[in-house]
């Protein structure tokens, strides 16, 4: 009996870190989180922070600062449903408030810039860890308070068919010889 409640318990601690690894918080063009290629265009663009969970969470916490290639863009402002310190641009905590147990889209804020509709094509607009809370990865929290690195979406402004926009692709330094070794004879 109690072998079965020590498997149970590691088995739902496993489901809960798979549960809360398979979220994603990204930014978009538009509020419902369906598309991340965003159009500069001329005057004012919000851009829209979407958490997709399939449930169990409770927090997040990221970044999104304006990035450097976005050179005709000015940060304004963030619109923030709950009034939440923090900004897009030095980092964000969001309390839910609940446990969320379904899968869901979860509108966060939007992102205002003043834009001139000159960008440069293809910028990558990432989403950032929160420096305050995990200086490699944005993170969710689990309904069991359970801290879990997230993906964070890459958006790109001006995107077209050579830069289109999702996952960020990992990427490490290395040599050739260690690139080969992984192959063996």
């Amino acid at each position: 009996m109690i072998v079965r409640t020590i498997v149970a318990c590691v088995f739902l601690v496993v489901l809960s870190t798979v549960v809360a690894n398979s979220d994603t918080i990204g930014l978009y063009d538009y509020w419902n989180g369906w598309s991340c290629n965003i159009t500069d265009g001329l005057a004012y663009k919000a851009i829209y922070v979407v958490h997709w969970t399939s449930g169990n969470v409770t927090a997040s916490a990221f970044s999104a600062p304006k990035p450097a290639c976005w050179t005709n863009a000015t940060w304004v402002s963030d619109t923030d449903p709950w009034g939440w310190p923090g900004s897009s641009q030095t980092g964000k905590w969001y309390p839910y408030g609940v446990c969320i147990t379904e899968p869901t889209a979860l509108y966060l804020m939007t992102i205002k810039f003043v834009v001139q509709g000159s960008s440069p094509p293809c910028c990558p607009y990432p989403l950032l860890p929160n420096p305050y809370e995990d200086p490699e990865h944005p993170i969710v929290v689990d309904c069991d308070n359970n801290i879990h690195p997230v993906p964070g979406l890459v958006a790109t402004i001006n995107s077209n068919a050579t830069c289109p926009c999702g996952y960020p692709v990992a990427v490490e330094e290395t040599t050739w010889g260690r690139v080969k070794s992984l192959y063996g004879e």
